[in-house]
C-alpha cells in the first residue's frame, strides 16, 4: 500500500531524531576518556566504572558509606560529587594548581640561593589540566586515582587523589616532573567547588569561610569577587560548607613549608567565592622580603608530589576544623612517660632584651613554647646581637646576664638553657652548650694565657685556636655539635674537619637535623642531614643526629609549628636549672628520638641476630596514616636502606612493629618512620 506524503514525512522525522539521539549518545561516550581499573585489588576501598564516571566507595571510622564520583568527561568538573549516606557534601569540584619556577645556582643543598635574585628572574604558570585518561591502583588498603593531562610550564604530570580506609581524609596531589636542570619552585593548590546555595542576587555570594585567626579565635571571612583572598590563620586550615556537610583543606604540616630563618605567618591559606563557586586552598609567596628564602628543589626527572589534604565531614565547618587539629595534636608535642622534649637552636636575642627590660620581663617566646609542649629550649644568643667577639669585660658581663636571664625564665615545668653558635676555630657553624656558667673569650690577645683568674667571674678562658677550644670543652664538660651541616655557614662541613682531633672527640657529639632543603620527590624530610649521619657512621665515628629549629625571634601569631621538630629525651623528670646538664647528657649520647610531632617512637630496639641479621622492634604512635618504615645500615664502606611500605595503617593508632632483615657485616643501623604527609620520627645510629 503506498505511503502518504504525511506519513513518510513523519517516519523520516522520527528517523532523523533517532539518528541524532544515537549520535548524541555516541558523542557522549566519545568525549569520555578511558578508565583502567586492572591495578585495583579487593579491599576496604572499591573502584567501579559508571556511565562516564569512576566511583570510589569506602566507609569511614563509624561505618558510614562514602562515594566519590569522578567525571571522565574532560569538559566537566573532575569531581562530580562526594556523598555520605547519599547526601552530597561536595560537588562540581575541580583541582587548582599554580607553580612558580626559578633557577638554582649553588646546588641542591644551598640555603643562601634566592631564586628571584637570579638574572633570569622567575616565571609563574597556571595549571592547564585537560583530562586524557584515568586509572586507579591499590596501594595496600588504600586507593590512588590518577588522572593524566596536567601541564604547568616546565612540569607535566597527573592529578591524583588518594583515599584512606576508615577515614574521611583525601590527599590531592599533582604528580609532576621536569627535565629542566637546576629548577627551584614553589606551588599553590586548591579546590574549586560548586556551592549554588550560597549564590545571592547579582551573582554575589554568601559563603562563610571558617578558620582560627592568629590569636586562636574562631573566625569567619566572607570573600567576594574572583580574586584570591589571603588568610592569616592558625593551624594552617580553613573550612567551608559544601552542601550537606563541610570541607576543610590544609597542607602537609611541615613538608609544605621550606626552611626559613623566620616563622612569621605569611597568610598561607586563601579563599574565593564568586558566581556560584567557592575555592579554598594553600599558597606560598615568592619572598619574605629577605634573601633567606630558598624555595623547593626539583632535580630533573624526579617525581615531585605537590600535595594538599582534604577532610570531609557531614558536620559544621567549625567541627571539621577541630578534627584537622587532631592530626598535629593541636600543634602540641604530646607528653610521653619517661621522656622530656628539648628544642635546640633559637636566636631570640633574649639577653640584650632582658638587660633592657629586666629579668622579670617574660619574653614572647616562652608562653609559645610552653603551649606547644616544649619542656626545654636551648637558645643561642649573641648571633647578630650582643658582643661575642669582644675581648673585654663587656663580653663576660653579657655572658653573666645570659645565665641569669635563662635562670629567671626556668622553673619546674620549663628550662631555658644557654648555648652559643660560636662559629670560631672548629670550622663551619657549630654550637656549644656548657652544663654550667663558663666565661670565655672567642679570641686571645697576644701574650694572654689560655686561662686566667678573674676576681668577679672566676676562671676566664682566652681561646686562640681549635686545640685550646677542645681543651676547654673537655675541662668544662661542654658539648659541641655542627649546626645546619653541609649548608648555610656550614657548607662543606663537617666533611672538611672529619679527621681533626676536635671533631673526632666525644665532646663533639653530633650534627643537627631539620627540614632543609625541600624536595617533594622524597618521602622523607631533611635528607641532607640523614645522608650525613650515614656517612659519618661509615667513617667509623659514633655521632648523634639531633633535631634543631634554627629560627629567630617569634611570638604567638607565628606559623611556628610548621618549622618545628623536637627531641624526645629519655629522662624521668625535668632537672632544676642548676642541673640542666643532666638533660644534656642523654641528648648528647643519643638516648632520644627526633619527631616532627605526628609520629612518635617511644620504644625502639635494634639488635643483632645469630647470623648477623638486623632485628628491629618498635612501638609507633601516629596521627596520619603511615607511609613507610626504614632501616638504614652500613658496614663502614657502603650504606644500605631497607624500606618497608606500611600501607595498611589507618589514622590515630599505635603499631607494634617488628622486622628482621639480613645485614651481613653491618656495624651500625638506624630506624625511621614516615607518614603520608612526610612527617616522621627517627633515632640516631645504634652500633653493633
Amino acid at each position: 500500500m503506498p505511503i502518504s506524503a504525511a506519513v513518510f514525512d513523519m517516519i523520516a522525522c522520527m528517523f532523523r531524531h533517532a539518528f541524532a539521539s544515537l549520535l548524541f549518545v555516541l558523542g557522549c561516550f566519545a568525549e569520555t576518556v578511558p578508565l583502567n581499573l586492572t591495578a585495583v585489588q579487593p579491599g576496604p576501598i572499591s573502584v567501579t566504572a559508571g556511565t562516564g564516571t569512576a566511583i570510589v566507595a569506602w566507609e569511614d571510622a563509624d561505618g558510614r558509606p562514602w562515594r566519590a564520583t569522578f567525571s571522565l568527561d574532560p569538559k566537566t568538573p573532575l569531581i562530580q560529587s562526594i556523598t555520605v549516606n547519599g547526601l552530597i557534601v561536595l560537588e562540581k569540584a575541580q583541582p587548582i594548581y599554580n607553580i612558580e619556577t626559578g633557577k638554582r645556582r649553588g646546588g641542591w643543598d644551598a640555603f643562601f640561593d634566592f631564586p628571584p635574585s637570579h638574572p633570569d628572574g622567575t616565571t609563574r604558570f597556571l595549571a592547564d589540566f585537560k583530562l586524557t585518561k584515568a586509572s586507579a591502583s591499590s596501594q595496600g588498603d588504600r586507593v590512588e586515582m590518577e588522572f593524566e593531562g596536567l601541564k604547568m610550564g616546565l612540569f607535566e604530570g597527573t592529578i591524583n587523589y588518594i583515599f584512606f580506609p576508615r577515614t574521611r581524609l583525601i590527599e590531592q596531589v599533582a604528580v609532576v616532573k621536569t627535565e629542566e636542570p637546576d629548577t627551584a619552585f614553589f606551588y599553590d593548590a586548591g579546590l574549586k567547588m560548586g556551592v549554588e546555595q550560597d549564590r545571592r542576587a547579582g551573582n554575589n555570594m554568601d559563603t562563610a569561610v571558617v578558620y582560627y585567626d592568629t590569636e586562636g579565635r574562631l573566625a569567619t571571612a566572607r570573600p567576594q569577587g574572583s580574586e584570591r583572598h589571603p588568610l592569616a590563620v592558625r593551624h594552617r586550615t580553613i573550612a567551608v560548607s559544601g552542601g550537606k556537610g563541610s570541607v576543610a583543606v590544609f597542607p602537609p604540616p611541615h613538608q609544605y613549608f621550606f626552611a626559613r630563618d623566620y616563622s612569621t605567618n605569611m597568610a598561607n591559606l586563601w579563599a574565593t567565592a564568586w558566581r556560584g563557586n567557592v575555592s579554598i586552598g594553600i599558597r606560598q609567596l615568592p619572598d619574605d622580603n629577605s634573601p633567606f628564602y630558598p624555595w623547593m628543589n626539583a632535580p630533573p626527572e624526579t617525581e615531585q608530589r605537590l600535595g594538599m589534604f582534604i577532610l570531609l565531614s557531614d558536620g559544621e565547618p567549625k567541627d571539621v576544623l577541630g578534627e584537622v587539629l587532631r592530626y598535629t595534636n593541636n600543634d602540641r608535642y604530646p607528653k610521653i612517660e619517661g621522656f622530656k622534649t628539648v628544642a635546640p637552636h633559637w636566636h631570640y636575642a633574649y639577653t640584650v632584651q632582658a638587660m633592657a627590660n629586666g629579668l622579670n620581663w617574660v619574653p614572647p617566646f616562652k608562653p609559645v613554647l610552653i603551649a606547644m609542649g616544649v619542656d626545654a629550649a636551648v637558645i643561642m644568643d649573641f648571633h647578630g646581637d650582643g658582643h661575642p667577639a669582644d675581648l673585654t669585660n663587656l663580653r663576660l658581663e653579657e655572658l653573666e646576664q645570659f645565665y641569669k636571664a635563662c635562670r629567671a625564665q626556668s622553673g619546674d615545668d620549663f628550662l631555658l638553657i644557654p648555648g652559643e653558635e660560636a662559629n670560631v676555630h672548629f670550622g663551619g657553624h657549630w654550637s656549644v652548650i656548657f652544663p654550667k656558667p663558663v666565661y670565655w673569650h672567642m679570641k686571645a690577645l697576644d701574650g694572654k694565657p689560655m686561662k686566667e683568674a678573674d676576681p668577679k667571674f672566676g676562671q676566664v678562658y682566652h681561646i686562640k685556636d681549635a686545640a685550646q677550644l677542645l681543651e676547654m670543652l673537655r675541662e668544662e664538660k661542654g658539648w659541641a655539635y655542627q649546626t645546619h651541616p653541609r649548608t648555610k655557614g656550614s657548607t662543606g662541613f663537617p666533611d672538611k674537619i672529619r679527621d681533626t682531633a676536635h671533631f673526632r672527640d666525644p665532646r663533639y657529639f653530633g650534627v643537627g637535623w631539620k627540614q632543609m632543603p625541600s624536595d617533594l620527590s622524597s618521602p622523607r624530610l631533611g635528607e641532607r642531614s640523614l645522608k650525613l649521619i650515614d656517612d659519618i657512621s661509615n667513617w667509623g665515628l659514633r655521632k648523634v643526629i639531633m633535631g634543631e629549629v634554627d629560627i629567630f625571634q617569634i611570638d604567638h601569631t607565628h606559623e611556628l609549628y610548621a618549622h618545628m621538630n623536637i627531641n624526645y629525651v629519655r629522662i624521668p623528670k625535668l632537672p632544676p636549672f642548676e642541673q640542666y646538664g643532666d638533660l644534656l647528657e642523654p641528648l648528647a649520647k643519643g638516648d632520644s628520638f627526633i619527631s616532627t610531632g605526628e609520629v612518635l617512637l617511644p620504644e625502639v630496639r635494634i639488635t643483632a641476630g645469630p647470623s648477623g641479621q638486623i632485628h628491629v622492634a618498635a612501638k609507633i604512635t601516629h596521627t596520619f596514616p603511615l607511609e613507610m618504615a626504614e632501616v638504614i645500615f652500613g658496614d663502614g664502606i657502603t650504606v644500605q636502606r631497607h624500606m618497608l611500605p606500611i600501607l595498611k595503617t589507618t589514622q590515630f593508632t599505635t603499631e607494634d612493629f617488628s622486622l628482621t632483615i639480613p645485614g651481613k657485616q653491618w656495624k651500625w643501623a638506624r630506624f625511621a618512620v614516615w607518614d603520608v604527609a612526610g612527617n616522621g620520627a627517627m633515632i640516631s645510629p645504634v652500633w653493633r
